[in-house]
């Protein structure tokens, strides 16, 4: 599932289900991007009514979040193993949709999570692990995604962290080659004209609450916009679609 060639694909994700999703939507109806929206059915934060989702559905692709949005890492194992499935089974009786992709609240995770989501019936996972153009790596026969960038300003300090954490050498050799940091935009245009060069896969994720918080919306905004450009010399796709690309 590695890069191959010069083919670039572009993808993006939203996490937690907050009621502002529906404003990410609007943005990415804007500029012509797909979506997968990561939903957990209950949150410490506000999230969107089955009727929201509904809605959100009949355009963008949902995947599951856990039911509680819980931190996988901090459960007994069966308690991972029911919120692993139980979302999933929630979401599609709610959509009437299948549900094939998930995402580790807090990217926290073990093996024996991702052995749990293989065995609920998912194709794929995405992470938290940035600056990666890599496309998605098998795993227990799942599709692990890595991302590119999160939009929101995060520190250079917390772009290293992150790499070294997963002993991922090619993000460390990005962060060193742009010098990511609270100019979160400036590093997609950065990374989007290096993948458009070697190929490979561009992923965009964040928060929508979160966007609100820090007034990213203008941004965020900006940054959808240089990957709708950069769509002309790329196929975009939603999250599962990605995981299938290539197999």
């Amino acid at each position: 599932m590695g890069t191959e060639g010069k083919d670039l694909t572009l993808t993006t994700s939203w996490d937690d289900g907050h009621p502002l999703d529906l404003r990410i939507a609007e943005l990415l109806t804007k500029h012509g991007l797909p979506g997968t929206f990561y939903i957990p059915l209950q949150n410490s934060r506000p999230t969107m009514s089955a009727s929201a989702i509904r809605e959100l559905s009949g355009c963008f692709e949902i995947g599951a979040h856990t039911v509680h949005h819980a931190v996988l890492t901090a459960l007994s194992l069966d308690h991972a193993r029911s919120e692993i499935a139980e979302s999933k089974a929630k979401l599609e009786d709610i959509t009437g949709k299948p549900c094939l992709v998930f995402c580790f609240p807090k990217g926290r995770f073990r093996n024996v999570h991702v052995e749990m989501v293989r065995d609920a019936g998912f194709i794929g996972a995405r992470t938290v692990e940035l600056m990666s153009l890599d496309q998605p790596r098998a795993q227990h026969t799942i599709a692990m995604m890595p991302t590119t960038v999160q939009a929101y300003p995060l520190s250079t300090l917390a772009y290293y962290r992150n790499a070294l954490k997963r002993f991922r050498y090619s993000a460390l050799r990005n962060i060193l080659r742009h010098q990511p940091g609270a100019d979160w935009t400036a590093t997609t245009l950065a990374l989007l004209d290096r993948a458009r060069e070697t190929g490979g896969g561009f992923h965009l994720w964040g928060h929508s609450w979160e966007i609100d918080e820090a007034g990213q919306w203008q941004v965020l905004d900006h940054a959808l916009a240089a990957m709708a450009n950069a769509r002309r010399a790329a196929t975009c796709l939603t999250n599962s679609e990605l995981c299938l690309n290539g197999q």
